[in-house]
């Protein structure tokens, strides 16, 4: 076969074997096109169904979840009554005109201050009932050596620290009657029943509980704004707060009964 005759059969073939090419490619072509844009909606479908179904995980979560706000020093086991709630502060001071005095509003549930009275003493003995309640060893572990067993009960105490606050506070009213209502006598902010304290004690007990009012109120911080408010005729102006976060009174006490049932109990200062 002629040299010429060959080439162009070779190129015949090369041309069949493209033209095939093409018609597969021709063929092909859409079904892949249509495969390609079939995997991007399912890779899209994929992904907003993993986008959905985190946003219903964390809704869920959000749902069961109750808002806490837990202070790593807080006890652990006091977890569960730690709630919170908005609260209206009682006592708020007001003019008023026709009488031209500042008054404090009497409009709480329980009265705390006032004249010296056995109602006020059984209202704070409500709150403060048990402060003293036993500690586990395990609780205990990280303050010792230098916490030691109390010799009356061979047993670790301890008080939270909110209720050492509200103790000291009630000692500063029992003090602060004396000059207020002009009482002589009465209740001492820090005697016990049967006990000689040290010369001095009563002045160190009463700085100690003004200053640690006074660290306790700089710890927690309420930024809950306080509005001036002016009447005319008065010539100061008295700020008096909207709602205030906190945390609820009652769970804690209830879980401070709790804790006082596990062992004896220490007779308060």
């Amino acid at each position: 076969m002629p040299l010429e005759q060959m080439r162009l059969e070779k190129a015949g073939f090369l041309e069949a074997d493209d033209s095939d090419r093409s018609v597969w490619a021709a063929l092909r072509g859409p079904h892949s096109e249509h495969q390609r844009q079939t995997r991007q909606y399912v890779l899209l479908a994929v992904n907003v169904t993993i986008l959905i179904l985190s946003l219903l995980v964390n809704i869920w979560t959000w749902a069961r979840v109750e808002p806490k706000c837990i202070r790593e020093t807080d006890m652990q086991d006091a977890h569960s009554a730690i709630q919170y709630e908005q609260r209206v502060f009682t006592g708020a001071l007001v003019y008023d005109p026709e009488t031209k005095r500042a008054i404090r509003k009497q409009d709480a549930e329980h009265e705390y201050f006032g004249p010296p009275s056995e109602e006020l003493d059984a209202a704070w003995h409500k709150l403060l009932h048990g402060e003293f309640p036993v500690m586990r060893p395990e609780e205990a572990a990280q303050f010792e050596p230098e916490l030691t067993r109390i010799p009356k009960t061979k047993e670790f105490h301890f008080e939270p620290d909110m209720f050492h606050t509200l103790h000291c506070l009630n000692a500063v009213r029992l003090e602060a009657s004396k000059s207020l209502y002009n009482i002589s006598g009465g209740h001492s902010h820090g005697s016990v029943p049967g006990i000689s304290l040290p010369e001095g004690w009563d002045l160190a007990h009463m700085e100690h509980c003004m200053d640690r009012i006074r660290q306790s109120i700089m710890c927690h911080g309420d930024l809950t704004p306080s509005p001036l408010y002016y009447w005319p005729g008065f010539k100061i102006a008295l700020g008096r707060t909207a709602a205030h976060t906190c945390r609820r009174w009652q769970p804690m006490r209830d879980w401070m009964d709790k804790r006082g049932s596990e062992g004896p109990l220490l007779d308060p200062l």
